[in-house]
Formats: structure tokens, sequence, C-alpha cells
């Protein structure tokens, strides 16, 4: 059996039967490797006289320890073990605010009220800006253009004048009808002063439709210094309008009031069997 193993400076040393005149064995450190091992060679002599007999209790006989000689060279390994791998360090300056948000608690509710009221701006002015584009966007494709009206055909009764207008809608993508505005009146007029006056009948009219409206005036020209019957000289006439046009395409709709002028030469006003109109321009404008 293999004996322990021995520091280099360590010594052996005999007991008093050896012979004095024999040199104290010494452990050396061998420089041979550990793979070129020599095979067991019997102890020295003075190992063999002072060995014990275990051959009564044990069947094979004991190994002796190898000579001094033979023990083999010790060995050094080095065993690398990765250690963990740091990506990041947060720097102290992090630790620092770390603290100071800890110690001022108050400090850290009023700059989370702070946020939430900045983005709540934030949001406030987004939205804003969103519903102001989404406006825009309809003003210009959802844009009413102005009606256009034209005088036909003017008739005198003895006590009423009946208009005949044809009416035009050009916005191509919306519908409109026509009210009389709260307190609005149709009315035409000779110098300033008033022949008749009536209502503005309601009507509809589909996009880019086109339509005929009658327009009943109650009045007469017995208050009103008129041309000699007869007379070739035409009159100019005037009548307006003051409506109400209610655009409306699905779910968008434009309100828009509508004041229309329209310049009228007639001819035979006082010969109620005839009247003819020699000129007429009709202008129309939104009122703000």
């Amino acid at each position: 059996m293999e004996g322990p193993r021995l520091p280099p400076s360590a010594t052996f040393h005999e007991s008093d039967d050896d012979k004095p005149d024999d040199p104290p064995p010494t452990w050396h450190r061998p420089t041979s490797s550990l793979s070129a091992l020599p095979s067991q060679d019997p102890p020295p002599h003075h190992w063999r006289n002072h060995s014990l007999n275990l051959s009564p209790i044990l069947n094979t006989p004991p190994r002796s320890l190898p000579p001094p000689d033979s023990i083999p060279e010790l060995e050094t390994y080095v065993v690398q073990v990765p250690r963990d791998q740091i990506y990041w360090t947060p720097p102290p300056e992090h630790a620092k605010y770390v603290e100071k948000r800890r110690n001022n608690p108050e400090t850290n509710k009023k700059n989370g009220c702070s946020k939430r009221i900045m983005w709540f701006f934030i949001i406030l002015i987004a939205f804003g800006f969103i519903l102001g584009a989404i406006t825009l966007i309809l003003h210009f494709i959802f844009n009413p253009a102005l009606p256009i009206f034209a005088v036909e055909r003017l008739n005198v009764k003895p006590s009423s004048f009946e208009v005949t207008l044809k009416a035009d809608n050009p916005t191509s993508n919306m519908g409109v009808s026509y009210v009389m505005k709260p307190n609005g009146v149709v009315s035409l007029t000779y110098k300033n002063k008033r022949l008749g006056r009536g209502k503005f009948p309601k009507m509809s009219q589909a996009a880019s439709g086109t339509d005929k409206v009658n327009v009943k005036l109650d009045g007469s020209t017995k208050n009103v210094v008129m041309p000699p019957r007869g007379s070739k000289q035409p009159v100019s006439l005037v009548l307006m309008m003051e409506l109400k046009a209610d655009y409306e395409a699905g779910p968008v709709k434009n309100n828009k009031e509508v004041v229309v002028t329209c310049d009228v030469k007639v001819k035979g006003l006082l010969d109620a069997k005839k009247v003819e109109i020699v000129s007429e321009n009709c202008g129309s404008e939104f009122k703000d």
C-alpha cells in the first residue's frame, strides 16, 4: 500500500537499529512525469528488515512504499472558470437620484401630478390638431357653392305680383333646402318704393339640381308713380330675397344665409295682359 507523500523539505529518520554509518534517506521531487513511473521495485534492505509482516492477516503480500526516488513529480493544473459577464453598470449618479427620490416622497407626488397634467394638455392639444385637420378637410371637400337664380316671368295682378324663378344648385356633392330666414322677406321695389312683399316657399334641391319656383308677392302699383301707360321706356325693378340654405351630405351639414338681389328691366308693367322682361341679372352671396 502506497504511503503518504511528504513535502520536499521533509526528511525521514531511521530508528536506532539502523546502521549508524548509512546516510539518512531524503525525499526528493522527481523530474520525471506521472506517465513515466517505473514499476515497483523491491524496497531497500533496511526497509525490509523493519517492515511489518502481515502475511498471517492478508492473503496477498503487502505493497511496500516505493523508494524516495520513484515518487512522481507533482504537476500544477490551472482551471479557468469564466466569470459573469457584466454588460452595463449604472453610474453612481443613478444611486444618488434614487436616494433623493426616496427621501422626498412629497416631491415625487408633485412631479407625478405635474407629469399627468402635462400629458393631459399634450393629448388635448393633439386632439385639437386632429379635430382641426378633419374640419379643414371637410370644409374643402364639402364646400357649398353659391346658388344661382334667374327671373323667367313676371305676372301682374290687381293686388299681387307673381314671379317665376329658376334656381340652380351648383354644389355637386351636397343637396340644399331653402326656407325663409326668421323675419326675412321677399320684396319687389321700384325706385326704393315697395311694390309688393311676400314669402319664399320651402324648396329642396338635390346636388347639381335645377328647379323652378313661383313666388307670390302681395301689393300693387296704385300707390307708386309709374311711367304712363303705353310708354316704351323700360322700368327697372329690384327683387330681393333673404333665404336660409341648409346644405347636407350624409352626416355633414352646413347652414348658410343667402341674400339674392335681382335687377330686372320690364316693359308693360301697367298692362296686366303682357309684361316683357327686357333684361335680368341676379346675384347671390352668403351672409356671415
